[in-house]
């Protein structure tokens, strides 16, 4: 006979292999692995965007190369990224998660250190070295990378945006670190509602920028410091990893094409980019790099002639959404007399999309869309069929 607690502790090992099987489908083939709580879960890295991770840290060709993960969780970005390291540090204040995740390290034979404390400034002096107040002595310096990922509520449970109020505190740490340890280096890990610009003046110095989307949708923001202010925008699939990158320069820079007033639309494809994309501002650079006509000024919308899809993940845009203009309308009953039923869509239009789709009274669901959006400093309305990416 199960005592209740022991009742509630299978519950929550079905639970967690359930919700996760699909998200870190690695663990799921370890037998024995424990879950956490639903919280720490729904927290947690996807293993996508952990390897991610990893091959970044793999990138730096440092030697020999401490990692220090300052706030730990379940430990999903420990395990991967500890791959990449020498030798890896795992911290962690609440001491039922560290305790899982020091077992489930164990259990996959990987050599972790484990921490069951909080992490601080003087913790990391004596794992890397330096020459600080809180040293009483000097110890060469290790090569590293700290990896934080800090909690972004309050003690309300309430989500905070600002770095000085997750915990720990990201300002006083990165600045720590930026004055006393010269072979570190810092990637953040926060929340993808964060202002990129305002964030970076912040922390100052220079960062490296990397928008992580899954199936367009933004899933974490990076920051990686001693690099060369270079924003890249990341989509994660199956075929692997399909970046942009560019400087915030190169975007105020760009010389973008606008569709004209004169131009054909019926047989054009509109491209409209990936979430990371949008994220990271990119909203100049697809028409400057990519020979692509965009929609009006803030309308992020592309157009081409041809299928503006990648031919490759390296040397072209990230996969966002494509589709073929069928026709183009100005009134709503033009589109009622063309189709009864279509997905409808606002970029950019009058009105959004759930008040466009009662003004058009059309059936939701099927292979036509109409898209609202402003083109050539007019509101238009056009019939769109949505394109599926090539295989690359």
């Amino acid at each position: 006979m199960l005592s209740d607690s022991d009742f509630r502790f299978c519950l929550q090992q079905i639970d967690g292999f359930q919700r996760t099987r699909d998200k870190l489908p690695t663990f799921a083939t370890i037998d024995g692995w424990l879950y956490p709580p639903r919280l720490n879960l729904e927290q947690c890295s996807s293993e996508r965007t952990a390897r991610y991770k990893t091959s970044l840290l793999s990138s730096f060709h440092l030697s020999p190369f401490t990692l220090i993960d300052a706030t730990g969780g379940f430990g999903v970005d420990t395990f991967f990224m500890s791959e990449a390291a020498d030798e890896t540090h795992y911290f962690e204040q609440n001491a039922e998660l560290a305790a899982i995740a020091e077992q489930n390290f164990r259990l996959a034979g990987k050599s972790i250190h484990c921490h069951a404390e909080a992490f601080d400034t003087e913790i990391l002096c004596n794992l890397v070295g330096g020459k600080t107040e809180e040293c009483r002595e000097f110890v060469e310096p290790l090569s590293g990378v700290l990896y934080l990922d800090p909690a972004r509520r309050d003690t309300h449970g309430g989500e905070v945006f600002r770095l000085e109020d997750c915990t720990p505190n990201v300002i006083d740490i990165v600045r720590y670190v930026q004055r006393n340890c010269p072979n570190m280096r810092i990637l953040l890990k926060l929340s993808p509602m964060l202002d990129i610009r305002q964030a970076v003046l912040r922390l100052g110095g220079t960062w490296d920028v990397y928008i992580l989307s899954i199936s367009n949708e933004v899933k974490e923001l990076l920051l990686l410091s001693g690099g060369t202010n270079t924003i890249n925008a990341v989509s994660l699939d199956d075929a692997g990893a399909h970046s942009l990158s560019f400087t915030p320069a190169e975007e105020q820079s760009a010389d973008a094409q606008f569709v004209s007033a004169e131009q054909p639309l019926p047989g054009l494809y509109i491209y409209e980019p990936d979430a990371a994309i949008l994220k990271a501002g990119a909203f100049r650079l697809p028409s400057a790099r990519f020979g692509l006509l965009k929609a009006d000024r803030n309308t992020h919308l592309y157009l081409s002639p041809d299928h503006p899809f990648p031919s490759s993940p390296s040397n072209s845009l990230p996969p966002g959404r494509t589709w073929k203009i069928i026709g183009v309308y100005t009134r709503a009953k033009e589109v009622q007399c063309a189709l009864t039923r279509a997905n409808v869509l606002a970029r950019n239009y009058v009105v959004p999309a759930d008040a466009l789709r009662k003004q058009l009274r059309l059936k939701d669901g099927g292979d036509d869309y109409i898209i609202g959006c402003r083109m050539a400093d007019k509101p238009l309305l056009l019939h769109c069929r949505r394109v599926p990416p090539p295989t690359v």
